[in-house]
């Protein structure tokens, strides 16, 4: 029987401006409030916190979850709309997708490989860089054989950067964007490097086949709460 596809959401939470007038006694309550509600989510799922507060004005916190389809949607996991800690956070962004191996790998192999995991495997880097990606038509008119030729050569960048790992994660007829990638590391420089080689590469390649990738969301950890990871 095949692996069991985890269900991946991307929650980034605003919040609201009155909170910033409180006593700090109110705002360590409302940290610690805000705490619990992460702790209170099942176990056996992955849950984690990241800061966006300084990298996005429109955010301040990513909540990153990943459950299995058969036993649990992660989008309940954390019920803020029905919370006390809801009256004072609103969701700036939320993109839901799913693991699936990709279609372009072949016999390209190697251990713990991006491209063909069922469930999300964090690795821990204190940055993550997050954006839902739309391909245009002239991609999925292209055959078969120069798409997978073009990606397998991603591939190969990709090795030349091995301090980040990329989470990919579907979500074709789920949500609005048809992907939804996240980049872990913890030198942001070297993100930069690889998005810049890739860039130039596609652009060469497709004329640019990607139409659109926004909002790009660059978060940090840790967040002033607890994370736990499946």
């Amino acid at each position: 029987m095949a692996e069991a596809r985890q269900v991946v959401k991307y929650t980034f939470l605003k919040v609201e401006a009155p909170v910033l007038s409180w006593p700090a006694e109110e705002r360590e309550a409302a940290v610690r409030e805000f705490t619990e509600l992460l702790e209170a989510g099942p176990t056996g799922e992955t849950l984690l916190a990241y800061s966006t507060v300084g990298l996005r004005g429109d955010c301040d916190v990513l909540i990153w979850q990943a459950a299995d389809n058969r036993r649990r949607h992660p989008a309940g996991g954390i019920a803020v709309a029905g919370h006390p800690a809801g009256a004072y956070l609103r969701v700036a962004h939320s993109f839901l997708a799913m693991m699936k191996p990709s279609p372009y790998l072949g016999r390209h192999k190697h251990p713990d490989q991006e491209g063909r995991r069922t469930r999300l495997k964090p690795a821990g880097g204190r940055y993550l860089f997050v954006y839902p990606m739309v391909k245009k038509r002239i991609w999925y008119r292209l055959p078969y054989e120069r798409r997978k030729a073009m990606m397998v050569e991603h591939f190969a960048i990709g090795h030349r950067y091995p301090q980040v790992k990329i989470n990919t994660a579907y979500s074709f007829g789920l949500d609005d964007q048809e992907f939804v990638v996240a980049f872990e590391c913890d030198q942001p420089a070297a993100f930069l490097d690889l998005v810049m080689e890739l860039g130039s590469r596609r652009r060469a390649a497709t004329r640019n086949a990607r139409r659109r990738s926004s909002p790009a969301c660059s978060c940090r950890r840790p967040m002033p709460c607890s994370s736990r990871s499946a």
